[in-house]
C-alpha cells in the first residue's frame, strides 16, 4: 500500500464525520420546524384573544343607556296598554251627558299622560341598571373566551413539547458515522504501523 493506505483512512474518517453533521444539521433543522409553527400556533392564539378583548373595548366605547331606556319604555308602555281597561275602569266613553264625556276623555288622557310619565321616569331608572347588567354578560362572555383560549393555548404547548421531543438523532446514521471513522482510524493506525521508519546509519 501506498499513498492510497494514508488517504482511504482519511476519507473514510471525514466521511463520517460528514454523516454526523448532516444528521444534526437534520435533527436541528426539524427541531426548529417545529419551534417555529409552535411559535405560529400561540401567535394565533394571542391574535384571537386580542381580537376577543378589542371586540369588547370597541362595545365598551359604544355603551350607552340610550338603547335600554328606549327598550324598558317600550316594555312599559307596552303593559301599560295591555292594562288600560283595567287602569281605566271607572272610565267608560260615550255614555252620560255631553259634560260627562268630556270629563272622562280628559280623566282618560290625564290617567295615560300619568301612565306614560311613570314608565319615562322608571324607564331612566332601570337604564343604567340594565346597561350595567349587559356589561356584566358581556364581561363574563369575555373571561369565558378567554378561559377557553387559555386552556386550548396550554394544551397545544403541551402537544407541541412531545412533537418537539420525539425529534432526535437518526441513530441509524449516528452508528454509520461512527463506523466509517472508526473504520478510517484503524485502517490510518494500521497503515502507519505497517510502515518502516528509516533509522539513520552513521
Amino acid at each position: 500500500m501506498g499513498t492510497e493506505a494514508l488517504w482511504i483512512p482519511a476519507v473514510l474518517a471525514l466521511a463520517g464525520a460528514g454523516v454526523q453533521y448532516a444528521n444534526t444539521e437534520k435533527t436541528e433543522r426539524k427541531q426548529d420546524q417545529q419551534l417555529a409553527e409552535s411559535i405560529r400556533g400561540q401567535t394565533r392564539k394571542q391574535g384571537e384573544a386580542d381580537a376577543k378583548v378589542n371586540e369588547e373595548l370597541a362595545k365598551l366605547e359604544q355603551s350607552n343607556a340610550a338603547d335600554e331606556r328606549a327598550g324598558r319604555l317600550q316594555s312599559y308602555f307596552d303593559t301599560l296598554g295591555r292594562n288600560r281597561r283595567d287602569v281605566q275602569g271607572g272610565i267608560v266613553p260615550g255614555i252620560g251627558s255631553g259634560e260627562f264625556q268630556t270629563d272622562a276623555a280628559k280623566a282618560a288622557a290625564a290617567l295615560d299622560a300619568y301612565g306614560g310619565g311613570q314608565a319615562a321616569l322608571a324607564s331612566r331608572i332601570d337604564a343604567p341598571l340594565v346597561q350595567r347588567q349587559g356589561e356584566g354578560f358581556s364581561y363574563g362572555n369575555l373571561a369565558t373566551d378567554l378561559s377557553r383560549i387559555g386552556r386550548e393555548v396550554a394544551g397545544q404547548a403541551f402537544v407541541d413539547q412531545v412533537k418537539l421531543n420525539r425529534i432526535r438523532r437518526d441513530p441509524w446514521l449516528d452508528a454509520a458515522g461512527s463506523t466509517l471513522q472508526g473504520a478510517g482510524q484503524g485502517m490510518a493506525g494500521g497503515a502507519f504501523s505497517n510502515q518502516q521508519i528509516p533509522i539513520p546509519v552513521n
